[in-house]
């Protein structure tokens, strides 16, 4: 998969990237790790100049840089956030309800605590894509947000899919050697 060099990453990334998401595969987790090395690397994040997302990102990781990858990634984000060509920051403008005036009616009913990474997007006038590992509600929204031309890039997909077509064969094969 070809890893986007501008992005708004869903704080889940670093959570799995620290090993702390029990709910996913083990190559989810490397994914993780490889994306937030490249973006460290090569990529521009993308965040709010409010903080909005760096406060998010602040509740699950350490300003130690360890033990985690996600970790270090904060601390790297935390250490560059002056620097124009690792951080963008854009202005998002919370509307007093909880959300941003830059979310579009037709999100308005998707998960708020993810209000801040699409009004960011917007904010970055759709330059910049989100980073998903583990949040289901990006994948269920999917339709919405391409019609409001969010994208989203899902680094662990192929992971569920072979824990889902792993999860079907288990269900459609025999069970051998059962006493009747």
């Amino acid at each position: 998969m070809s890893l986007p060099s501008r992005a708004v990453i869903d704080t889940n990334v670093l959570i799995v990237a620290n090993g702390k998401a029990d709910h996913v595969e083990p190559g989810c987790v490397i994914s993780a790790i490889d994306f937030l090395e490249h973006a460290e690397k090569e990529g521009v994040v993308v965040i709010d100049s409010s903080w909005h997302i760096f406060e998010e990102y602040e509740k699950h990781c350490s300003y130690k840089g360890q033990p985690g990858v996600g970790d270090r990634f904060f601390l790297h984000l935390h250490r560059t956030q002056a620097d124009a060509r690792r951080v963008a920051k854009v202005d998002v403008n919370p509307d007093g309800q909880g959300s941003y005036e830059e979310i579009p009616e037709t999100l308005r009913g998707f998960d708020p605590s993810d209000h801040k990474f699409v009004a960011t997007v917007i904010a970055d006038e759709r330059r910049s894509v989100i980073v998903n590992c583990a949040d289901s509600d990006w994948r269920e929204a999917s339709k919405t947000l391409r019609e409001n031309e969010i994208n989203v890039v899902e680094i662990c997909a192929n992971e569920r899919e072979e824990n889902a077509r792993s999860n079907s064969r288990k269900r459609r094969s025999p069970q051998v050697g059962r006493d009747i």
